[in-house]
């Protein structure tokens, strides 16, 4: 009996030991999903003065710059890189302080400036990176699921509307499929026309089809299992495909304060 409970008790403290061990290596996203909370609107539109002046958004960039992904699972690398993204594109606007579009440039009314995604200023897991960086050299090359691209959000009205809640490892998956079905079942990411039997998709399945037709075989293959019963029923008739123009324009509540 007295070896029972000796065995009994010596399993009960090695689980204990090890409990905190599994969830060590867990990157804490609590802060920013207080801002997102805080800051992001019903319609994904964002409070960037407000973030401006939240120390907890610091003290959240802060966090990500030595931040030891390594040690994170398959999950909790995909949500640390994902609210990476969110984060650095959000930081980048409020130090830029784009009047209309994080595409504008000199020239009043012509967007078509990149430098905002291409210019690698933020020190994310001890790399400095842009957010195509983060985009295409990380997500996209290392988990290979089109789903990230309706999960980071570019700072456009184009983009899907920015979540109100932070991805953490335990979330990441269900979270992926729920903003998938989301946005593709927008007027962002699908629109029919039945008097010219179109329909019209995202401009993400005309740049990243490659990453759609690998995962699914083709883009209508990866659409079918998010979609509605009106598109889907529409897509019975075979119509033809084409693409809404996508909006540039500032994802925000109000101007930036200057």
């Amino acid at each position: 009996m007295k070896r029972k409970i000796v065995v009994s008790l010596t399993t009960f403290l090695t689980i204990l030991w090890l409990v905190p061990r599994v969830f060590a290596n867990d990157f804490d996203h609590s802060k920013f999903d207080q801002i997102l909370k805080s800051y992001v609107d019903e319609k994904g539109l964002v409070d960037y003065s407000g973030i401006a002046k939240d120390q907890q958004f610091s003290e959240y960039m802060q966090s990500l710059q030595g931040a030891k992904v390594e040690k994170l699972s398959r999950n909790g690398q995909l949500a640390f890189w994902i609210n990476g993204y969110n984060a650095v594109t959000i930081d980048k606007v409020i130090k830029k302080k784009p009047k209309k579009s994080v595409r504008e440039t000199g020239f009043p009314g012509l967007w078509t400036s990149t430098k905002f995604f291409t210019s690698p200023e933020h020190m994310v897991a001890n790399r400095r990176l842009s957010p195509d960086d983060i985009e295409h050299k990380i997500l996209r090359k290392q988990f290979k699921d089109p789903r990230i691209h309706f999960a980071i959000i570019c700072a456009s009205r184009g983009c899907p509307p920015l979540p109100r809640v932070a991805y953490t490892e335990a979330n990441v998956q269900t979270r992926l499929e729920e903003e998938t079905k989301s946005y593709l079942n927008s007027a962002r990411g699908t629109q029919i026309n039945r008097s010219t039997n179109t329909l019209y998709v995202s401009k993400f399945f005309d740049w990243f089809s490659d990453d759609f037709i690998q995962k699914r075989g083709s883009v209508i293959s990866f659409m079918r299992p998010y979609l509605d019963g009106e598109v889907l029923s529409f897509l019975d008739g075979k119509p033809k495909i084409s693409y809404l123009k996508y909006d540039w324009t500032l994802n925000a509540q109000a101007p930036l304060e200057r």
